[in-house]
């Protein structure tokens, strides 16, 4: 996990410590399938009240395993990117 310190000191928060808020869109760092990187960056929500066995969704409300794996090592704020005028 030493090569996730440039992430967590970008801002992430360490998802094994804590989780976001709720339905809130968030940028989700997640182990990667592809041989040419490690982690991947996807946009997701967190939705435990939805789907409280795979709480983490893409945008469109799909479970994060349906592109990839589900596994959510860290994540960001992302509603300063995603939602216009948002004030978060």
């Amino acid at each position: 996990m030493s090569s996730l310190a440039p992430i967590l000191n970008a801002g992430f928060a360490f998802a094994a410590q804590q989780l976001p808020p709720d339905t809130r869109p968030v940028l989700a760092l997640r182990p990667s399938s592809y041989s040419c990187c490690q982690y991947e960056i996807v946009t997701a929500r967190y939705m435990p009240a939805y789907r409280p066995l795979a709480p983490w969704r893409d945008l469109s409300g799909d479970d994060l395993a349906d592109s990839g794996s589900d596994q959510v090592l860290a994540w960001a704020s992302a509603d300063a990117i995603l939602i216009p005028g948002s004030a978060r």
